[in-house]
């Protein structure tokens, strides 16, 4: 029992030390605690503010079509698919083009987005914490006139820009599709979306016609040879659906989708990012910690500087 009681007595006075270590550092770790917040808040008013727009699309429902019958192993057998173009959905139609390098380096090109990330105004827009565009101004580094860019660099650099700022995404109750765009130029979201979703769905829906016009190709050329009845009014009824495929394709403004909202400017107070509160809390309760590591720490160099000089 005795030897308990001087176990929690070494406990308590353990404590006692470690709270007089840190009232002793007390000025260490609010110096700290200044400088950190301090460096804190410069960055935080540093960063513009990030907006969001977004686009919300219906993909339309596919009709799987009349049954083939022998038509389609036939069909198999020329070479040519004679499916409804595979299970890909238009979201995914959509990620797989924005994955692809090459869409993409065309796409920053045609759309003059290299030009709108390379302009030296194209910061003119940003809306930065409490209107305060100083701090940013100040640490913004001019561009140097002798320096020679590469444009194949510069391009890389845009599309990795603006894959990272794309996101789209299927919601699997609904399957409703949205596209969203973030950018610290409020204006420019939805000029992306609406060119990205211009140039994917051209570029998919021309794809798609090469494949439809191949299968118009081979079932006019089949029904030139058969003779039975019922074999050419099968054939009749898939060149009728191909046709319909075809029709319906080109009468969508966006790649088998229908658009439920349109892309607008975000209001300028309904920012995505940053948290700046966020990123000073979080920064303050860091600093205490550093603060109170960084005294135990010159009191443990202390004591063994005693003990080397006894």
């Amino acid at each position: 029992m005795q030897a308990r009681e001087e176990y929690i007595e070494e406990d308590e006075i353990d404590l006692r030390e470690l709270w007089q270590t840190i009232l002793r550092g007390k000025k260490i770790i609010l110096a700290l605690v200044v400088v950190v917040l301090s460096l804190t808040v410069v960055y935080a008013l540093k960063l513009p503010n990030v907006y969001k727009s977004e686009m919300i699309l219906i993909p339309t429902a596919k009709d799987s079509g009349p049954s083939l019958g022998g038509l389609g192993g036939l069909a198999a057998m020329a070479g040519v698919s004679i499916g409804g173009g595979g299970s890909m959905t238009p979201d995914v139609a959509f990620n797989s083009l924005l994955n692809n390098y090459e869409f993409m380096s065309k796409f920053v090109l045609k759309n003059k987005i290299l030009e709108h990330y390379s302009a030296e105004d194209a910061d003119k827009n940003y809306v930065f914490a409490l209107g305060i565009r100083g701090v940013y101004d100040f640490f913004k580094s001019s561009p140097d006139a002798a320096e020679v860019k590469n444009q194949a660099d510069e391009v890389f650099s845009v599309v990795k820009k603006v894959r990272s700022s794309f996101s789209i995404a299927s919601d699997k109750k609904t399957a409703l599709i949205t596209i969203s765009y973030m950018d610290s130029d409020r204006t420019y979201p939805p000029k992306v979306i609406n060119a990205f979703l211009k140039d994917a769905s051209k570029y998919l829906v021309d794809n798609n016609l090469r494949i439809i016009n191949n299968k118009l190709h081979y079932f006019q050329k089949e029904m030139q040879k058969v003779d039975g009845f019922e074999l050419r009014k099968s054939l009749s009824v898939m060149i009728s659906k191909i046709l319909q495929d075809k029709v319906m394709m080109q009468s969508k403004v966006y790649y088998q989708c229908d658009v439920l909202t349109e892309p607008s400017v975000a209001y300028i107070k309904d920012k995505s990012k940053p948290k700046r509160s966020l990123i000073v809390i979080v920064a303050f309760v860091t600093s205490i910690i550093l603060g109170i590591f960084l005294v135990f720490f010159l009191e443990f160099i202390k004591k063994e500087e005693g003990k080397v000089s006894e």
